[in-house]
């Protein structure tokens, strides 16, 4: 008997608790999506400096181990050793540099969804993948999940602001 008063009690105060006003759900959205956005900030960063010493492995392990990476003109890469795997095809030596900048993060609890814009150049000596330009830019979607406190990504995506090479001739 005693246990049921107490889970009753509880229910009741539970009941009473005050909503949370437009005012402060905006509030606390704003302050997530900052914190979240400073981390990915910092995680997009080092991607960057990663990508620069040819480090696959560490740029997988910002992947969830069921991430997927949706490149452009190609199926989806899945599972953190994929990314792995196209992430080292991709920086050959010498590999690209590549930077980030993040246009908006906007973050509700341990979720995140990122837009920003990306750009990317081969040194002059690199061997590059088939079909990849010297020198490129765009933008890409990246939706995080906050896991143990650590950020990473679920899903990336990104396309170029370079129009496609044209194909075949006029009809």
């Amino acid at each position: 008997m005693r246990n049921l008063c107490i889970a009753a009690t509880l229910v009741m105060a539970a009941g009473c608790r005050q909503a949370e006003t437009l005012d402060q759900r905006a509030a606390r959205i704003a302050g997530e999506s900052q914190a979240a956005g400073q981390a990915i900030d910092a995680i997009n960063a080092s991607w960057a400096r990663l990508s620069a010493s040819g480090h696959s492995d560490s740029i997988a392990e910002l992947f969830h181990v069921h991430g997927v990476l949706l490149p452009p003109n190609q199926p989806p890469v899945r599972g953190r050793d994929s990314i792995r795997a196209f992430i080292a095809f991709i920086n050959t030596s010498p590999a690209p540099t590549l930077a980030f900048r993040s246009d908006s993060v906007w973050a509700s609890g341990p979720l995140a969804v990122e837009v920003g814009r990306w750009t990317f150049a081969w040194p002059a000596a690199a061997k590059r993948p088939p079909g990849v330009p010297a020198a490129d830019s765009g933008k890409y979607m990246t939706r995080w999940v906050n896991e143990n406190g650590q950020w990473l990504m679920v899903q990336h995506i990104w396309n170029s602001d370079v129009a496609p090479p044209q194909m075949g001739g006029t009809q």
